[in-house]
């Protein structure tokens, strides 16, 4: 079975969230696992916030109260039943793993794109964002994109101008460079408008929570009023939304929700928005592209498969996905980008690294990303005229061979006290 969705970028809240009877709590995580901002498993550097300790006040109660009156008794195991389908990390700590990476280890430090991640959120009431975690409302433009999606349907899933040429021609420029097939795979986007529409919400929850049509258009709207009270939140238009790109496959799975969807590459416009930011621009989404459809080379190859586990499982797929990514735009035969526009794709990549160690969606530090970008950079520009494309199975086996290189432990050591 592959069903995954490996996501491109994850907004990181630090927190653990627990529900006792009458009361929302929220406690400090020692290491908080991922909150996807619309998704999860992520490329992307964490976003954290420090709401150890707090509880909801009464008004924030209430709004919570409300919303979850109407919803089914089993309503958390439905969502938690619909994250594991789809592979986005829980927020909750029973994704924490157990085999935690030491970050005494390694250099990690924040990046440019992890202060505009967290900007995104400067200002906002703790009930707010306990509500969205606590019902997975970050995650609803992923879920809409994954269900409901059709890269006909421009007006809801279209790419925007600026990025729609070069996410669709890097896409079939990875099609015909890799040795599977990717033909199948649909090209859309996450749009930041998804959450205004209402109809588009409540058919979200409806699944998710198995509401009827009266009912999830009843909880679509209390929805509507936390993001529409929130000046942060803009009615569900702020980037945090859709901070994001995944590769999404559904072959082999069982769950009815899921089964039959088609291979789908989706670019959320809240991270072009972050490209834009950074100054990395559409050479920073043909990198982001090139890193998901590896994602759908590693579906092909079953490249998922490994005595890995948890964090560290995570990690060598993201950083594979990178190494790939890198070696398709760098190379002749894929998009032959300069030596200029190379290191814009390699910055990109060392923009979304994250320190989350004990987190199952840690993607690897910015330098393990970045060195896993050069070094596939590195394979291609060395590959001798005519330059034939290495068959994907091939580039793993090297990739394998390199990946201790990539994550041994590269921390300065302590200095002793004089």
């Amino acid at each position: 079975m592959r069903r995954r969705t490996p996501l491109f970028a994850a907004a990181v809240v630090g927190m653990a969230v627990a529900m006792i009877p009458g009361q929302a709590v929220a406690s400090s995580a020692t290491t908080a696992a991922p909150v996807n901002a619309s998704a999860a498993v992520g490329f992307v550097a964490p976003l954290r916030v420090n709401l150890g300790g707090h509880t909801l006040s009464p008004a924030g109660q209430a709004k919570l109260d409300a919303i979850t009156a109407k919803l089914p008794a089993d309503w958390q195991q439905r969502l938690a039943r619909h994250r594991d389908a789809a592979d986005i990390d829980s927020s909750t700590p029973d994704r924490i793993v157990a085999n935690v990476i030491d970050p005494t280890q390694y250099q990690c430090q924040d990046t440019q794109f992890t202060e505009y991640a967290n900007s995104l959120l400067d200002g906002i009431s703790f009930d707010d964002l306990l509500i969205l975690v606590f019902l997975d409302v970050l995650d609803y433009p992923t879920y809409d994109a994954i269900f409901f999606g059709k890269p006909g349907n421009t007006e809801d899933y279209g790419l925007t101008p600026e990025y729609k040429g070069a996410v669709t021609h890097t896409v079939k420029a990875a099609q015909k460079f890799w040795d599977v097939d990717l033909f199948d795979v649909q090209t859309m986007a996450m749009q930041n408008d998804m959450l205004t529409d209402h109809d588009r919400v409540a058919a979200t929850m409806a699944i998710l929570f198995g509401l009827d049509d009266a009912t999830a258009s009843e909880e679509a709207d209390l929805i509507q009023e936390v993001l529409n009270d929130s000046p942060v939140l803009d009615g569900g238009r702020n980037p945090i939304f859709t901070l994001n790109a995944f590769a999404f496959s559904a072959e082999g799975e069982t769950d009815p929700v899921f089964q039959g969807i088609p291979d789908k590459m989706v670019f959320g416009e809240g991270l072009g928005t972050a490209l834009d930011h950074l100054g990395l621009g559409t050479t920073g989404a043909k990198g982001v592209i090139g890193h998901e459809m590896s994602h759908h080379v590693q579906f092909e190859d079953g490249l998922f498969d490994s005595p890995l586990a948890g964090a560290e499982a995570t990690r060598r797929t993201e950083l594979m996905a990178d190494a790939f990514g890198t070696y398709f735009v760098a190379h002749k035969r894929g998009l032959a980008m300069n030596a200029v526009q190379l290191h814009q794709v390699e910055q990109a990549f060392y923009e979304v690294g994250d320190c989350q160690f004990s987190s199952a969606g840690h993607h690897g530090t910015p330098n393990q990303r970045l060195k896993a970008s050069v070094w596939g950079a590195e394979l291609a520009r060395a590959t001798p005229p005519p330059f034939p494309v290495m068959p994907s199975l091939q580039l793993d086996t090297k990739f394998e061979k390199k990946l201790p290189n990539l994550v041994k432990p590269d921390a300065k050591p302590a200095t002793s006290a004089a």
